[in-house]
């Protein structure tokens, strides 16, 4: 399960070189291949939304707060939903009709990825973030394509994005939605 809230838990930002938008829906093909070589595939739909807020303090100082959502809707090999408002992640595995809950604490940070990645070639980019290295590929609409690094249980990760929608003009937020069946086993660390 670690491996999994490692690969699925990532928040979207913007850089100077890499324009990620407000909101976007995509199917994705999921590779996680382990230091033995064992291969497991993962297909499914994620969604993800950021949406800017301004706070103001009592002194009256303003400050930029963005709040991003996604949703991981894995349909196979296994029936899983993954939802996550940045603070807390919710696992819904339909097989084992089990709920988890986790606070986030750690994961792939994409914002702050694309904060020190570098251009390598007209469509690819390098980062290393907290000793990992990086590979983002954009699509010739430069939209997020792919995304390969090895995590900290030396995994190797390549997530294919397919079918991305940028930018939906009437983002419905159901489609961030887990909703937990009441009949399913709740576990909360």
């Amino acid at each position: 399960m670690k491996k999994l809230l490692l690969i699925l838990t990532f928040t979207l930002g913007i850089n100077a070189d890499i324009s990620l938008p407000d909101n976007f829906i995509t199917d994705f093909n999921q590779t996680i291949t382990n230091d033995k070589g064992k291969v497991i595939r993962y297909i499914g739909k994620v969604s993800f939304k950021q949406e800017k807020q301004i706070l103001v303090s009592q002194s009256g100082a303003e400050q930029e707060f963005v709040s991003k959502f996604f949703k991981w809707n894995y349909n196979k090999p296994t029936h899983k939903e993954v939802c996550s408002d940045g603070v807390q992640l919710i696992v819904i595995d339909h097989d084992l009709e089990q709920v988890s809950k986790y606070l986030i604490d750690d994961g792939l940070d994409l914002q702050k990825v694309l904060k020190v990645a570098q251009k390598i070639s007209m469509k690819d980019y390098r980062a290393v973030y907290q000793d990992v290295e990086y590979l983002i590929t954009l699509d010739d609409n430069e939209q997020l394509q792919k995304i390969f690094y090895t995590d900290s249980l030396d995994n190797r990760v390549k997530i294919i994005f397919i079918n991305m929608n940028y930018n939906i003009k009437n983002f419905d937020n159901k489609n961030l939605e887990c909703d937990t069946p009441s009949d399913y086993d709740i576990i909360e660390e």
